[in-house]
């Protein structure tokens, strides 16, 4: 009997992508086993990604995205699933926390429920039994809209001279335009 019964093939240094492998065996008499073929799928348990659909506004290094921003994580895998999870920025992913999809992709938006602040998406592939690395962005919810005043008063009487004055401003991403219309005509903006 010989100890060449068994041999380990390690996969980690191939690329990703479809392989196969042969094989073969010899007894001590010199008698050959059919070869044998088998394909496989080298994957890698990393490969995920995370999108930031619109609105998704860069500010300050922030990105901000409100309750209508569609958030994307996927894997390029078929036979791997993704998770996600949202915490509050600071905090560590919960082992329970974890959302599940059902595909290798999901979308979906942060919660309406959630105060405007500064959040983590946790975000991993999984198998099942075994998860891939976890990965994380930081994103400032925004759902408040921006405050705006006026120089004058409702009903006030004017004259050539005086001017309306329209003041905006936003403390979370910012204030994209101030729109305005006299008279029910068309909107302006600036």
């Amino acid at each position: 009997m010989s100890g060449n019964n068994g041999v380990n093939i390690p996969t980690g240094g191939l690329s990703e992508g479809e392989h196969t492998v042969e094989f073969y065996a010899t007894d001590m008499l010199n008698t050959k086993s059919s070869i044998r073929l088998y394909k496989f799928t080298r994957i890698s348990l990393d490969s995920v990604a995370i999108e930031l659909g619109n609105p998704t506004v860069v500010n300050n290094n922030n990105k901000f995205v409100s309750s209508a921003t569609p958030i994307t994580v996927k894997t390029p895998y078929q036979s791997l699933k993704v998770q996600y999870q949202i915490a509050k920025a600071g905090s560590s992913p919960s082992d329970s926390g974890w959302v599940t999809s059902t595909g290798n992709s999901v979308t979906f938006t942060m919660p309406s429920t959630l105060q405007d602040g500064e959040y983590t998406i946790f975000y991993r592939t999984t198998t099942g039994s075994r998860s891939g690395s976890v990965k994380s962005i930081n994103v400032m919810l925004d759902n408040t809209p921006p405050e705006v005043t006026v120089n004058v008063q409702d009903g006030a009487f004017l004259t050539d001279s005086d001017v309306i004055t329209i003041t905006a401003s936003d403390s979370g991403s910012g204030v994209a335009k101030i729109f305005y219309r006299i008279d029910g005509g068309a909107w302006v903006s600036t």
